[in-house]
């Protein structure tokens, strides 16, 4: 039997699931998510790739449940906040709202999103630098594994103030080479560059164009 549960929000991961953050009645909470039919090989994917690296790295989400008759995929929940929203509030326009922000799919095309990433890209505040520095940590962590994430967007990455969680596993694979298809989109969204790091400061870009997979 199922443990019941409530759900606490709802969000949508592009046209292959449903998202929700679920709490059960021990105040425990947790994410579930529902695949939508026909994306059978996504579903085993994630779960595959997620049950893997979870149990080598804490950075990632665990598996508590797989039920695949009901394309279900329960994992522990990550507190924090998506690094896509830490920016909107820290470089973005003043007033935004934030929870139109929870489905969206217009990455790179929403002016509002990439002046705000274009801000965050070219600042060296002390906040922005210890967050670029730890998804640097984090991605460095995934890729000595041998792993591709493959979604390198901030809506996969989850920041706590101090320590870079990675999301959504559904495009990771194992690589020989994980810098060289990751790292494009680290560089467009986060000014990051592959192997640049000094003194632990991280090398920042200002690429143009996207270069995501």
């Amino acid at each position: 039997m199922l443990p019941k549960r409530d759900s606490i929000r709802t969000w949508t991961n592009g046209e292959k699931a449903e998202v929700h953050l679920v709490e059960l009645p021990s105040k425990e909470q947790q994410i579930l998510k529902v695949y939508k039919p026909g994306f059978t090989g996504v579903m085993f994917r994630e779960y595959l790739a997620t049950s893997y690296l979870s149990r080598r790295l804490s950075i990632v989400p665990k598996v508590i449940r797989f039920s695949p008759r009901r394309r279900e995929l329960v994992m522990s929940y990550i507190p924090g906040q998506r690094v896509l929203e830490w920016v909107l509030q820290h470089f973005g326009e003043p007033n935004l709202k934030l929870e139109e922000f929870l489905n969206f799919e217009a990455m790179d095309t929403d002016p509002r999103i990439v002046e705000a990433f274009i801000r965050f890209r070219q600042s060296a505040s002390k906040d922005a630098s210890r967050l670029k520095e730890a998804i640097e940590l984090s991605y460095a962590r995934l890729h000595g594994l041998g792993w591709q994430h493959g979604t390198c967007d901030p809506r996969n990455v989850i920041y706590d103030g101090q320590q870079v969680y990675i999301i959504d596993f559904d495009h990771a694979r194992p690589s020989f080479t994980p810098t060289k298809y990751d790292y494009p989109s680290l560089t467009y969204w986060f000014g990051l560059l592959p192997g640049d790091r000094r003194g632990g400061r991280v090398s920042i870009a200002n690429p143009i164009g996207c270069g995501r997979n």
